[in-house]
């Protein structure tokens, strides 16, 4: 996957993840990513994959999961280190403003104003995502590590 349309943070995890509590980690993302409105989520051991549909009912546009199409959290281990890695894609967000920025482009005959309406929409939305994707990243990781404490 590739850069813009594929985003992937790693943070390390303070506390060690056993066999034993890899589940209640994974309960928790996958009960915190529920209550974000996220659909078709799949716990494979120490992996949890998940969806975010575009047009679901009742989400407004302020909901953190809309500009993506879909997420994956993987609990890593690298000798005695533990990290939590977050990789969402956001495919959706640049085929929707690219038809936006080409419909404006067609109505006006202007390409420019396609380009700029591609720039704002695309571009503010992708920035915005990144920082509360982070966001969202580094507040799981702080509470696995305060569900971990040895």
């Amino acid at each position: 996957m590739t850069f813009p349309f594929t985003i992937k943070y790693k943070t390390k995890i303070s506390n060690t993840i056993t066999e034993e509590n890899t589940q209640m980690v994974m309960t928790y993302i996958r009960d915190f990513i529920e209550k974000k409105s996220a659909d078709d989520i799949v716990v494979e051991g120490s992996k949890l994959t998940f969806k975010s549909k575009f047009f679901k009912a009742g989400r407004w546009n302020t909901n953190i999961l809309v500009p993506i199409e879909k997420g994956e959290f993987n609990i890593v281990k690298k000798g005695d280190k533990t990290f939590l890695t977050y990789e969402f894609f956001m495919y959706h967000l640049f085929i929707g403003t690219l038809l936006i920025a080409l419909f404006f482009s067609a109505i006006s005959g202007h390409i420019w104003i396609g380009l700029f309406f591609f720039i704002w929409l695309c571009g503010m939305n992708w920035i915005t995502a990144i920082f509360r994707h982070k966001s969202m990243h580094k507040k799981i990781t702080l509470e696995i590590d305060k569900l971990t404490i040895n």
